[in-house]
């Protein structure tokens, strides 16, 4: 679970469910913050679990992989957790990674949500790094992609209830079944992204 002091968080998003839209206060996010993200998906089985980055993809339910080559393992970084920076002028995302060259954030051919490796800036033909937004309304910071829908996906039919779920974006509605690892769009649940800032990096996301 990503560190966003979770209680404090949940108890910002019943407070801001609660409030009228009048007095949802919208501010901009200052431009050096990482954030971490967890999902809104009321009774459901992902709801308040984490975005996690592991093998190049973004999945809730599966556990961040993480790695630092630092022979003394007491300058490595302190993060553990996984988080992203997301530029609004640009639309682009990165990992909250340090390692040289850095770690780019993407939306692959077929809508999965993923990541570069690590000393390599290679994107699949067909995927899109554009479209990345975050908002923030009374303290909490809410990830979208050109307005389009976050999908968690099973990984199987057993998977269903227990995960984990792979994230995926509906870019511009084109997302197929045959694209989803159950080859049936409607076994996905949609998702609203929705945390706060993070402190710590980490070297590089495995």
């Amino acid at each position: 679970m990503v560190h966003l002091k979770l209680t404090a968080i949940l108890s910002l998003l019943a407070a801001a469910s609660a409030a009228p839209a009048s007095e949802l206060e919208t501010r901009a996010l200052p431009k050096d913050t990482a954030f971490g993200f967890l999902a809104l998906r009321s009774a459901s089985p992902i709801h308040f679990q984490s975005l996690n980055a592991n093998g190049g993809k973004i999945w809730i339910g599966k556990k961040t992989s993480s790695y630092c080559p630092l022979p003394d393992k007491k300058a490595c970084p302190k993060g553990k957790d996984t988080s992203f920076w997301i530029d609004n002028n640009s639309g682009t995302a990165a990992m909250n990674a340090i390692v040289p060259g850095g770690q780019r954030a993407y939306i692959g051919p077929t809508g999965e949500l993923s990541y570069t490796q690590a000393h390599s800036a290679f994107i699949p033909t067909g995927s899109t790094s554009l479209g990345f937004k975050v908002t923030e309304r009374n303290n909490i910071v809410y990830l979208e992609n050109c307005k389009n829908g976050f999908l968690a996906c099973p990984i199987d039919k057993k998977s269903k209830t227990s995960g984990p779920w792979q994230v995926f974006v509906d870019v511009k509605g084109k997302l197929k079944d045959k694209d989803v690892p159950t080859k049936c769009k409607k076994d996905c649940l949609g998702f609203t992204p929705a945390g706060g800032a993070v402190k710590d990096a980490v070297w590089q996301y495995a």
